[in-house]
């Protein structure tokens, strides 16, 4: 195995350094006194471990680990700290291990220990696949992409199958990060937007240390599910590539590029509708979606009330009717709704239809609003009962 220590002390360096060489399985064995060095050194040359010190100038240990990951995520990387406290959670996510100085010959074998077990289980990992590899077809793969729900609440799913294993978040802000990186997903997101957004109530160290946490936390989740996408690192920001992530949002808003409803689409816009199982990380409530929640939730009332048109036209009007019923039940203020079900209802030729609707849609704007409907939802009402 190969190995780079990277501390800003010399003496600490050359410690770790003869202790490497004294276990012998460790060799060679370069130092470099800064991040920068060592990261300059790692884009001409491979090694299999990184020993990163955290306390440095200029780039730390933990901002000097994201570019490794960055480089090869094959690198494993092993801090090595002075203060116990600092940030162990970040280090048992992504690190292979980390070492309290000052780095003793026992604990610093049982770290090679670890790093030899895993180094095997890799290697026979990548043996055996290499073997079973075969050319799936397209219908397979479909149903291995990993899934993403974001309607009402945000999921993933190891895959596309039925019984797919759900993941389950470590922390509630490791889910929000996924959350707000899909959500500018491909457009890089500065440090200071993160820190803002989701730690704004905490110290710039401490939102910096939980920060790290949760990205360690995804970029695990990227690399033990497979997924071809890539959580980047560059200048301090991030960016999210999803890959072959498959989420309903993207399905959802794919979908509504249609001009019209037709024989030849509507089917398919119907099980889009399906995929709308609530506002867009509804339960989650956070205030830096509220405004694309918004959009999509008027994207899916105008094609529910398009396909609904669509059923009324086809002489469907109970379709169209239990359609737009479900529809009222989130919208029920809505005068668009109420006009268009009294329209239906007389299509389907049902008087009683139409009074009920407009008098129990009265009532409901009376009580909740102190309101009246509208002069247009009323004179529609009239014109419709004086048939």
């Amino acid at each position: 195995m190969r190995a780079i220590v990277v501390d800003d002390e010399k003496p600490a360096q050359l410690h770790l350094q003869r202790l490497l060489q004294s276990d012998g399985r460790i060799d060679p064995v370069q130092c470099f006194s800064t991040g920068r060095e060592a990261l300059d050194f790692l884009a001409n040359h491979r090694v299999d471990v990184v020993f990163l010190d955290i306390g440095m100038p200029e780039m730390n240990g933990l901002e000097a680990a994201e570019y490794i990951q960055q480089l090869d995520q094959n690198i494993r990387v092993i801090f090595v700290t002075a203060y116990a406290d600092h940030a162990v959670e970040a280090f048992e996510l992504q690190a292979l291990d980390y070492i309290l100085k000052p780095v003793s010959p026992t604990r610093l074998t049982k770290t090679i220990d670890r790093m030899a077990g895993v180094m095997s289980f890799y290697n026979q990992a990548a043996a055996t696949a290499e073997v079973q590899e075969s050319e799936p077809d397209e219908e397979e793969l479909d149903l291995k992409a990993p899934g993403l729900l974001t309607f009402k609440h945000l999921d993933i799913f190891r895959s596309l199958e039925q019984s797919a294993e759900k993941h389950k978040w470590r922390t509630t802000k490791s889910q929000e990060l996924f959350a707000f990186l899909f959500h500018h997903r491909g457009e890089w997101v500065s440090k200071e937007i993160l820190l803002d957004k989701l730690w704004a109530d905490l110290s710039q160290d401490k939102g910096l240390t939980l920060l790290h946490t949760s990205v360690y936390q995804i970029r695990k989740l990227l690399k033990e599910w497979g997924m071809t996408g890539k959580l980047e690192y560059n200048m301090n920001r991030y960016r999210l590539i999803t890959g072959n992530l498959v989420s309903d949002v993207e399905q959802f808003e794919q979908a509504m590029s249609y001009a019209a409803i037709n024989s030849a689409n509507v089917q398919e816009l119907r099980q889009i509708v399906l995929l709308y199982r609530g506002d867009y990380l509804e339960e989650h409530d956070y205030d830096w979606s509220r405004a694309k929640s918004r959009e999509l939730r008027r994207k899916y009332t105008g094609l529910v009330m398009d396909i609904a048109r669509w059923d009324m036209m086809q002489g469907r009007g109970g379709q169209a009717i239990e359609l737009l019923m479900e529809l009222q039940e989130r919208e029920p203020y809505s005068e668009e709704i109420c006009r268009l079900m009294m329209e239906v209802y007389a299509s389907m030729d049902d008087q009683q239809g139409i009074l009920r609707l407009y008098h129990s849609f009265t009532l409901v704007l009376k009580e909740d609003l102190g309101h009246q409907p509208e002069p247009e939802t009323s004179k529609l009402y009239q014109s419709l009962t004086k048939r």
